[in-house]
């Protein structure tokens, strides 16, 4: 009777390994894992302005992505300044206090058709750290160009020198987004 069931067994086995087999070899019909990975960041919708897209590192759920979003981050402030334009900053900005002080005073000057010359903002270093709810938080340094704005004559209204500064940050993770978002940002 044992004998009977492991035979049986047996020809079940071989029964549905056959039916696995339809003459491809294993190459052709199992994803590779660099396409399972491309095929995963290429299925994110796109963030960030068309000609300045959130790169995929930047959409990662680590430290390191969070790092190259806080430098995606800044790029973009660097470019709301040429463009006198804060939607990007607004959509990478989440109830952060000093990031809604930048955007009100970037719209109000777009307002009074005022022109930002220099500004650019470079990240230098940084320090960050996941904390127990899931963001990331920690310092970092950031250079800014001299910054210059001027009215709609082109006089001078304001002028900033070039400066170093440190500064901390909280990063949240928005997983509807697959996406950080700046929720603090502090200016020492």
């Amino acid at each position: 009777m044992r004998l009977v069931q492991v035979a049986a067994a047996a020809a079940v086995g071989i029964a549905v390994l056959a039916g696995c087999s339809g003459g491809e070899t294993a190459n052709e019909t199992l994803p590779s894992t660099s396409s399972s990975a491309a095929g995963t960041a290429a299925s994110l919708p796109p963030l960030g302005p068309p000609d300045l897209p959130m790169p995929d590192e930047a959409r990662e759920q680590t430290p390191a992505g969070a790092e190259a979003f806080l430098r995606y981050y800044m790029a973009v402030y660097t470019k709301a300044q040429v463009e006198m334009d804060s939607t990007y900053l607004r959509q990478f900005s989440q109830e952060c206090s000093f990031c809604d002080a930048l955007i009100q005073r970037l719209d109000e000057n777009a307002a009074s058709r005022h022109t930002y010359d220099g500004g650019a903002v470079t990240l230098r270093a940084t320090s960050l750290t996941p904390d127990a709810d899931g963001a990331i938080e920690g310092a970092f340094t950031i250079d800014q160009a001299a910054l210059t704005i001027h009215d709609e004559a082109g006089a001078t209204v304001s002028e900033d020198p070039q400066a170093t500064y440190s500064c901390g940050a909280v990063l949240t993770w928005r997983p509807t987004e697959a996406a950080w978002a700046m929720t603090q940002w502090d200016v020492n």
